[in-house]
């Protein structure tokens, strides 16, 4: 079991090379030159470099223009090799489509009737390889889709229609979409990732065949204090743990506030049930003044599918989960990065009906002050406090 989470670990957190700790957003345009359809979309110095064709993935962005720092994680290495157009998954990226479940009965990471192991992993090729076509293009937005079909080791073959929209956000959006008021001394950008897969089998989907849900994954670069905050919409006590044992230097729970360090110095993963979740959350990164926030289509609905190892209920699942990677040589782990990731429901869609989700960025630098306000209005947190809060 130990060996089929790492290598599992290698797809879903996209085990790659190392990265620097400060890349300009000019220097990772250098490596993104041979991108199919490289597209950068700019709002002043508010930059995101994002492919349609790649499944509607952003890359990076940056806040102060191109010279600025580059604060998305991508596979730098995979780059190199010139090999990404077939290995999509492994690609990474500040924003990327997934599909859930990753393990179990109704798995899309195993074929049916094997034995899930390190030495079974068999992701349906369309995930891996299916470039998206040009639907709507804007100054600030690109929509791209396909048809795709996705298997589960159920048996289950969901053929769907896949959009996305990925959107620059103004500063106007940004003032809007948070209720904040930005000002000269906050460079920012924000961008949104919007999904719909329609059901095009000719059949309903079902529980009992197994359901899909929309997996947003976000991967950018830490600090080693960098922390995670989740605020909860109810009394909570806990969170899911995944992979490794989880203790008060990683996560704290204050006031119905999960704080988890994301240092990407020690490999774990966390979830939020839904009966906690707000739809929104962040994190902060005090040696570069960076605060970041997520804003995210939440429903509220029943079906979450699970991909907790070891799990009896496949509907009872997360839908915040924040991992922590790992650079260590000795155990063969190269994750310099942390994920912010939001999943949809699960639901039982009529053929020719679609589902929803939509998960938005927003980063913020300048001055402490100034990025505190905004902390408290949108995740009710002091950052300037965050220390003494964490002690």
């Amino acid at each position: 079991m130990k060996t089929l989470i790492l290598t599992l670990l290698s797809l879903v957190a996209i085990g790659c090379n190392k990265q620097s700790a400060i890349t300009t957003f000019r220097e990772d345009l250098k490596l993104l030159e041979s991108v199919e359809d490289l597209t950068i979309l700019q709002d002043g110095d508010a930059m995101i470099a994002a492919s349609g064709a790649y499944q509607g993935r952003i890359f990076t962005s940056t806040t102060k223009g191109i010279n600025g720092r580059s604060l998305g994680y991508f596979n730098r290495g995979l780059m190199g090799k010139g090999s990404s157009l077939n290995n999509l998954t492994k690609l990474g990226g500040e924003g990327r489509m997934w599909f859930g479940p990753e393990i179990g009965k109704y798995a899309i990471f195993f074929a049916p009737n094997t034995p899930q192991n390190a030495h079974t992993i068999n992701v349906s090729p369309d995930l891996d390889t299916n470039l998206f076509k040009p639907i709507a293009k804007t100054k600030h937005s690109i929509t791209y889709g396909n048809r795709m079909t996705i298997r589960n080791a159920n048996s289950y073959h969901f053929i769907v229609d896949a959009k996305r929209k990925i959107s620059l956000k103004n500063k106007t959006n940004i003032e809007q979409e948070l209720n904040i008021q930005l000002n000269e001394h906050i460079s920012h950008v924000g961008f949104s990732a919007e999904t719909w897969i329609k059901n095009m089998n000719q059949e309903q989907w079902t529980k009992e065949n197994g359901l899909l849900s929309v997996w947003d994954i976000s991967c950018i670069l830490p600090t080693p204090l960098t922390t995670v905050i989740i605020p909860s919409q109810s009394n909570i006590d806990s969170v899911s743990n995944y992979f490794t044992p989880l203790n008060s230097t990683r996560v704290i729970i204050k006031d119905n506030i999960v704080y988890y360090k994301a240092d990407a110095a020690y490999m774990n993963k966390i979830g939020i049930q839904p009966e906690y979740c707000k739809n929104v959350f962040g994190s902060y990164s005090p040696e570069i003044n960076l605060l970041t926030i997520v804003k995210y289509h939440f429903t509220k609905d029943s079906l979450y599918v699970n991909s907790q190892w070891g799990h009896e209920k496949p509907y009872k699942g997360d839908v915040i989960n924040i991992f922590n990677g790992e650079v260590n040589e000795s155990l063969d782990r190269a994750w310099p990065f942390y994920e912010l990731e939001t999943s949809s429901s699960a639901k039982e869609l009529q053929p020719g009906e679609e589902m929803y989700h939509m998960h938005s960025i927003y980063h913020f630098e300048g001055d402490e002050g100034y990025l505190d306000n905004i902390a408290n209005q949108v995740l009710g947190v002091s950052i300037i406090k965050l220390s003494e809060i964490l002690k």
